[in-house]
């Protein structure tokens, strides 16, 4: 449904990988939570994991979609505030306001590369694409090994380098 009815965007993906990733995450979150009923653990997981790719046309729809398809149910997003705690800390270090709608998509992208082997951070000339990743780099650094950032233009890459 969502195919048919969502924009169509080169980055979205309905296929069998999504439907994959989505599952070993939704079992995670069972794994973690297991009193949690299958509903409420699958609404949140599909929610989580596709709001962030979407654009705001595409997000009351798919949002109209779940509560269809979920009626009664409307989880709290589950988000590991220790690790905003950094993401947060990392701002005011580097002389950026910590807004919450900053570090929630620096705490996106965290979760979205935690299940993705490729991920691309895409949106407008000045929608701060740039410091999300730089500030989830920093934040990370403090609670395991270094992140290590080279610059690479794709143009002058051939296959054998991969």
């Amino acid at each position: 449904m969502s195919k048919d009815l969502l924009s169509k965007q080169d980055h979205y993906d309905w296929g069998l990988r999504a439907i994959k990733s989505t599952l070993v995450v939704a079992g995670g979150f069972k794994r973690a939570e297991p009193d949690i009923t299958e509903h409420y653990l699958l609404m949140r997981t599909l929610r989580d994991f596709n709001l962030p790719k979407m654009p705001n046309d595409d997000k009351t729809v798919f949002l109209g979609l779940l509560g269809d398809l979920f009626p009664g149910y409307n989880p709290t997003r589950k988000v590991d505030e220790e690790f905003g705690k950094l993401v947060s800390d990392a701002c005011i270090e580097n002389n950026l306001h910590p807004h919450p709608e900053f570090i929630d998509k620096c705490l996106q992208l965290r979760e979205i590369m935690g299940i993705r082997h490729c991920t691309f951070v895409m949106g407008p000339a000045g929608s701060a694409r740039t410091k999300v990743w730089q500030m989830l780099a920093k934040a990370t650094d403090k609670t395991g090994p270094k992140v290590g950032i080279r610059d690479i233009n794709p143009k002058v890459q051939n296959g054998d380098d991969f």
